[in-house]
């Protein structure tokens, strides 16, 4: 699997190390993700080479719109607009755009730096943006995203935000570990393009042992995960062991555990709704370089096809502006959950 990494497509954008206490993170300025997170020298995330592209979208943030937008076309206030098509074999706009630009340093210190970029005008998205993310280590608390956005134009424009960060529990096997999840839904998506295909259903009819944690020994995923619409809260099964409506701090939360009790915390604060949860694997031509099977977990404001659904979306006005937070830390199971 060494071959895989000296394949990939090498950049001279600069990385930015970052420490507090136990973790050390490495920030990539292309794309404005986490390259890397350690405590106390194992990964919280899987990771890939310093002056590496990011393979397989590996922490790169996602805007204006996560995941996918079906043939690129959508709808604004009656006006269409289509996009550039980025995933050829699905024929969909995956993942926005400035997941795919060089940002700027605008501060940094020795556990915090903030990054910056103005987007400018786009194929099919004709609104300018200004976007700020902030990486943070607290010695205690672990890594906090604070991710904010304003509308620098005349008109109004659609906007969703995700991040897609792939978990490690301090780097054991993914099939060796259990992933716990606190989402009520999932939004199933049709099995050839990914696109939503029907109306949510209860989570542990895909996740059957979300409530103790599902094993994820063989499990392949490619699935959204999210509220259950009002009404339908007591619809199906028991849920989840950390359901979306209680789940630690108020915030949606993804835990994966290694055989030890320890790993991985993933929380998303209020506006993330939705987790797309992905396993690289390449059994399925899929692999992450030099890793394999590893797990995407990745927040979200809104799911799939949002642009076009409107589910969840957020309309920015002219000049407004919209604040966002996430994070990872340690976990144990003594500790944090079980």
């Amino acid at each position: 699997m060494s071959d895989e990494l000296d394949t990939l497509k090498r950049h001279s954008h600069p990385f930015v190390e970052l420490s507090a206490g136990e973790y050390r993170a490495s920030i990539s300025t292309f794309g404005g993700g986490l390259r890397s997170l350690e405590y106390s020298g194992k990964p919280l995330v899987v990771s890939y080479p310093e002056g590496a592209y990011p393979p397989l979208s590996s922490g790169i943030v996602l805007a204006p719109w996560p995941n996918r937008t079906a043939d690129g076309v959508f709808a604004h206030d009656g006006v269409l607009h289509r996009l550039d098509i980025t995933e050829p074999a699905r024929a969909t706009a995956i993942h926005g755009f400035v997941g795919q630009m060089a940002w700027h340093v605008a501060d940094q210190g020795e556990d915090f730096v903030a990054l910056e970029l103005s987007t400018g005008l786009r194929q099919g998205w004709p609104w300018p943006l200004y976007m700020r993310v902030t990486w943070a280590l607290d010695a205690n608390e672990g890594l906090r995203a604070t991710f904010a956005v304003r509308n620098t134009g005349d008109a109004s424009c659609p906007f969703g935000l995700g991040w897609h960060p792939y978990l490690s529990a301090l780097g054991a096997p993914l099939d060796d570990c259990v992933l716990h999840l606190s989402a009520d839904a999932n939004l199933p998506l049709d099995s050839v393009r990914n696109l939503p295909a029907g109306p949510e259903i209860p989570a542990c009819w895909v996740l059957p042992d979300l409530e103790t944690g599902q094993r994820m020994a063989g499990v392949w995923l490619d699935h959204c995960f999210g509220p259950m619409p009002e009404g339908h809260r007591s619809f199906g099964c028991l849920g989840s062991a950390i359901k979306a409506s209680d789940a630690a701090d108020g915030y949606a939360d993804a835990r994966l555990i290694n055989p030890d009790g320890e790993g991985v915390r993933l929380w998303a604060g209020e506006g993330f709704e939705w987790f797309q949860v992905f396993t690289a694997d390449p059994a399925r031509r899929e692999g992450y370089p030099g890793v394999g099977r590893a797990l995407a977990v990745e927040p979200m404001t809104c799911p799939p096809d949002a642009l076009r659904s409107g589910k969840n979306l957020i309309r920015l006005d002219a000049g407004e502006q919209y604040s966002f937070e996430c994070g990872i830390s340690f976990a144990s199971c003594e500790k944090d959950f079980l």
